[in-house]
């Protein structure tokens, strides 16, 4: 299109919304307050719609199976079992999606999901894989720490949920409150992370720390943990009766099993949650 035929059909749309979408100068033009508001709701349309199209080549790969997911869990525990799944079945072909978009299985364009139980999964059929529980967690650099007392000698790293410190605090017996200072994280990924580079102590997720733990690049040095929401698996019907949905839930059913034996002696002694002080 040439130049002046843009230009007309910008003339023909800020006539049909009644406003102006360009502020135009000498030799320019710059956007109105309106036009880059429209300007973001069009790339998001864009995206949307390149997201659709890509997701078509579903169709021509009968065996992939999609799964969504967040992104520290993807990060932390899906995608080091991978290569496992292609060990025993490489017939199926994942493809992950783990960005923070709206998670709508009902659409049929994802076939399953794995979050933590309280998360909105009403109508869908959910499946428990494992319970996750918060503890201490930091890098070998940072011990000893063998009491509550050497835990509030160190930094203190923090998610969102800035009630977590106080509640493990409370479980532990300490009338102490924790800090308010130290590095936020809003992913629980990245904080487990910062915990293993040694930048402080991270009241961390186990299911996410688990393979930092086995490999010594994280200690868990004090044994209250307090829980969190069990982690499940959620699909809707129709993905169930599908026979590669049904291999991929047994193999993710034999991981998790690992998963939740690791898990089985901090669960035991971990507080129970009415003893848990809410904010």
């Amino acid at each position: 299109m040439t130049q002046s035929a843009i230009s007309h059909q910008i003339r023909m749309l800020e006539d049909q919304l009644g406003q102006p979408l360009f502020n135009r100068l000498h030799r320019n033009a710059v956007l109105t307050d309106a036009g880059r508001d429209l300007e973001i709701t069009t790339r998001d349309c864009f995206e949307r719609l390149e997201l659709g199209l890509k997701r078509l080549e579903q169709y021509r790969k009968p065996n992939q199976v999609i799964v969504y997911t967040r992104p520290d869990f993807a990060t932390h525990w899906l995608i080091p079992r991978l290569p496992r799944l292609k060990a025993a079945h490489p017939e199926i072909d994942i493809w992950l999606f783990s960005n923070e978009q709206t998670f709508e299985p009902v659409r049929g364009e994802i076939h399953l999901a794995i979050l933590p139980a309280n998360n909105d999964l009403q109508g869908l059929e959910c499946r428990h894989l494992f319970p996750d529980l918060l503890t201490p967690l930091c890098a070998p650099a940072l011990a000893p720490i063998n009491s509550v007392a050497d835990l509030l000698q160190r930094p203190l790293l923090h998610d969102e949920r800035r009630e977590d410190w106080p509640r493990w605090l409370t479980a532990a017996g300490s009338p102490e409150t924790a800090t308010v200072r130290g590095y936020n994280f809003g992913d629980s990924g990245a904080l487990v992370a910062a915990a293993r580079q040694g930048i402080g102590v991270a009241l961390g997720s186990l299911v996410l720390a688990g393979d930092d733990l086995h490999a010594g690049q994280l200690l868990a040095p004090l044994r209250t943990a307090i829980p969190a929401a069990d982690w499940v698996v959620a699909m809707t019907a129709g993905a169930l009766a599908k026979p590669k949905i049904q291999l991929f839930l047994d193999w993710l059913n034999q991981e998790a099993s690992l998963t939740r034996a690791d898990l089985a002696p901090w669960a035991q002694d971990a507080a129970p949650p009415h003893a848990i002080r809410e904010p």
